[in-house]
């Protein structure tokens, strides 16, 4: 459904996009993982005609998006990170205004706004206005009207950002019955517990380049990091001889063929300062320290000029 090939966007010195690829087929789910900066949103802006790449090309149902981008634009639905709705609009009206813009009209516009709506837990909201929704129920109706048109290509960008539990179960329950009935699925999250959820393919993504993609199974299996997190009470000793990160208040991690005996022997006389030590688990968070060298919640690299920039590429389109 989705072939998106070496795409390459920069913004001044900063390489938004560099040589990516991204390929979704009908029915599956990828989940585009990434630091903020590491070029998602600029990668789906370009999917959906919203900017030009520098290079690479588009193609979506057999059409190429880049030359056509109207005939392309039919086929894709997107929900960007910024929530738009027309808060002055009530929930139906909202959900038939997209339904409009998207070729839908009369019976079925109406038919697939209650449809979506019922989808979304939005149905006893139909005739409230949009401005009087909380926020986990704005959240629902901003990714509603990506899907009322029942698009063959759904992108969502970080779907639950500020969402409650319940919005964030309707969200993956909706996604999931989807790309059952046959639609691709793009969606970018920094919560792992999501994308296990989704049973999604992964593409992880950083510094414009794809690194790694494949199941959760597979890249646990070719990317397992072994090593040691540990919380110390009042700071790491005075001649520590390994190289150790510190991850939270408190709490540091060290990579390598290591145990407690080995974290025992290395604080010596001080070990009674350890608080708890447990190994590193091989899950995605761990698949991303190994793929990228950071942590998934972790700034870009470069300096301060350089994560401003990264994060103005990430929110263009949004």
């Amino acid at each position: 459904m989705l072939r998106a090939t070496d795409l390459t966007k920069a913004y001044g010195e900063v390489q938004a996009l560099n040589g990516a690829d991204l390929s979704v087929e009908p029915g599956q789910v990828v989940s585009l993982l990434g630091r903020n900066g590491a070029g998602k949103t600029t990668m789906l802006s370009i999917i959906a005609g919203l900017l030009r790449p520098d290079a690479g090309s588009v193609e979506l149902g057999g059409i190429d998006a880049l030359a056509k981008p109207e005939a392309a634009a039919k086929l894709l639905g997107i929900a960007p990170q910024e929530t738009g709705i027309y808060t002055v609009l009530t929930v139906r009206q909202n959900l038939e205004f997209f339904g409009e813009l998207s070729g839908l009209n009369g019976s079925a516009r109406a038919s697939r706004a209650s449809e979506v709506a019922e989808q979304l837990g939005l149905t006893s909201l139909l005739d409230r206005r949009a401005g009087k929704l909380s926020g986990g129920e704005a959240r629902r109706l901003h990714t509603a009207c990506a899907l009322v048109h029942a698009p063959k290509l759904l992108m969502l960008d970080e779907p639950t950002v500020g969402a409650d539990v319940a919005t964030r179960l309707q969200l993956i329950e909706a996604v999931r019955g989807l790309a059952a009935e046959g639609a691709a699925v793009v969606y970018t999250t920094h919560y792992l517990p999501e994308v296990e959820a989704l049973d999604a393919d992964i593409v992880i993504i950083d510094d414009g380049r794809v690194l790694a993609e494949g199941t959760r199974e597979q890249l646990v299996a070719e990317h397992e990091l072994r090593g040691l997190r540990f919380v110390v009470d009042g700071g790491l000793p005075s001649g520590l001889q390994w190289d150790v990160t510190e991850v939270g208040e408190g709490t540091y991690r060290v990579l390598g063929d290591l145990d407690m005996r080995d974290l025992l022997a290395a604080f010596g006389p001080e070990s009674d300062r350890l608080v708890s030590v447990e190994a590193l688990k091989p899950d995605l968070e761990t698949v991303f320290l190994a793929v990228t060298g950071n942590r998934l919640d972790a700034e870009p690299d470069g300096g301060p000029d350089a994560r401003a920039a990264a994060q103005t590429t990430e929110e263009v389109g949004s």
